[in-house]
């Protein structure tokens, strides 16, 4: 019992590790012998749990996709409208989470390896979702500027430092309805 323990807490430390090195250089210039160093263990003990920093990067960011992914998927179920206060909705109810992780969704989703992308997994599978639920087949345009509302207002409402207010996301979604009318 002790090791699982204690091998849940190095992988922790290894993600808590990564994300402060994130918040200092690049991805691409981040080593594994750092991660290990700063987590407080060896290089053994993360190839333990992980191949290597990629690795590390993609368990991370499923983990974050199978945390939103039933959240987001309610928002778009049939009878829901797919809309801002979708978004609005999840922030909210989500706001303790993200205010404890943001630091770490942040950095996530500023990476892109080419292979590796949460911003874009994120997208597509808002994609497929809004596919699956409307049954429209949607241009490649129309994709990406659904994909993009989604995505980018959810991201938008990670970067503000501070929980907002029901009267603001109304205001907001007040002038936006104004503006594409």
């Amino acid at each position: 019992m002790s090791k699982d323990l204690r091998s849940i807490r190095s992988v922790q430390n290894i993600k808590k590790a990564f994300v402060e090195l994130l918040q200092e250089e690049p991805f691409e210039k981040i080593k594994v012998s750092e991660i290990a160093r700063r987590a407080g263990i060896d290089r053994q003990t993360f190839y333990l749990h992980f191949v290597d920093k990629y690795d590390l990067l993609e368990k991370m960011n499923q983990d974050f996709i199978d945390l939103y992914k039933p959240i987001i998927f309610e928002r778009l179920e049939v009878g829901n409208s797919f809309a801002l206060e979708k978004i609005e909705k999840i922030y909210q109810d989500n706001w303790l989470y993200i205010k404890q992780h943001r630091q770490e969704i942040l950095s996530l989703l500023s990476i892109d390896t080419g292979q590796i992308c949460l911003k874009s997994d994120l997208k597509k599978m808002v994609i497929q979702k809004y596919q699956e639920v409307t049954g429209k087949n949607l241009t490649s345009f129309q994709k990406e500027m659904v994909a993009n509302l989604y995505v980018e207002s959810f991201i938008t409402f990670i970067k503000e430092d501070r929980k907002i207010s029901k009267k603001e996301i109304e205001d907001l979604l007040t002038y936006i309805r104004e503006f594409i009318s």
